[in-house]
């Protein structure tokens, strides 16, 4: 496992964000809606400030891809 920090995410919540060397099944990622495939280096964040408390944070925690999850909220809007 990576090293593991803690930054204002969705919500503007603390989340926690754990790095993660390699996938070791296919997810979806929040950020793009692409997957994050099997191999593949990506960030797992869950915060623990919900008002369901910290299990319900952790159950629901979510895989991102790296870039997703750096350059979040900060993608302009496309307008097609």
């Amino acid at each position: 496992m990576g090293g593991r920090s803690y930054e204002i995410g969705p919500g503007d919540f603390e989340y926690i964000v754990q790095k993660i060397p390699h996938a070791k099944k296919e997810y979806l990622c929040p950020g793009c809606g692409g997957i994050i495939s099997i191999g593949e280096a990506h960030i797992v964040a869950w915060t623990e400030e919900g008002w369901f408390g910290k299990e319900a944070g952790q159950r629901d925690r979510r895989h991102w891809h790296t870039g997703c999850w750096t350059s979040r909220g900060r993608r302009q809007p496309r307008y097609w």
